[in-house]
């Protein structure tokens, strides 16, 4: 029962996916550039070694990578959103209005006890 409401680690990726996606998709646009221009370079060159063969695909790679997170990074806003669609069920709508009901009643009894006492 002493586990927290929301995890800290979600909170702290929440803050920092911006920084990551906006890293992602500026670093994965400058790499796809010169991935393209690399690959027409080594596809132009009579001479093709495989050395800059597999530079090129290491580059085309790592510019799809960068570009898929980049596209598919959830935003903050996003995050908080998945995080309650998961947690907020009927279940617990229902669970957290029974026991509001049951505080409210508490409280009305202490009121009439209270009063109670103040006409005796």
């Amino acid at each position: 029962m002493n586990e927290p409401i929301i995890s800290p680690w979600l909170i702290y990726w929440a803050g920092r996916i911006d920084f990551i996606q906006a890293f992602c998709c500026i670093v994965g646009f400058l790499v796809t550039i010169y991935a393209g221009i690399a690959t027409i370079a080594v596809m132009t060159d009579d001479n093709k070694d495989k050395k800059s063969v597999k530079a090129v695909k290491i580059f085309v790679y790592t510019a799809l990578v960068l570009d898929i997170l980049g596209a598919f990074l959830p935003t903050k806003r996003e995050i908080y959103a998945m995080y309650a669609a998961k947690h907020i069920t009927p279940a617990n709508i229902k669970a957290t209005g029974e026991f509001a009901d049951k505080a409210v009643d508490k409280l009305i009894e202490k009121i009439v006890r209270a009063s109670k006492a103040m006409k005796e």
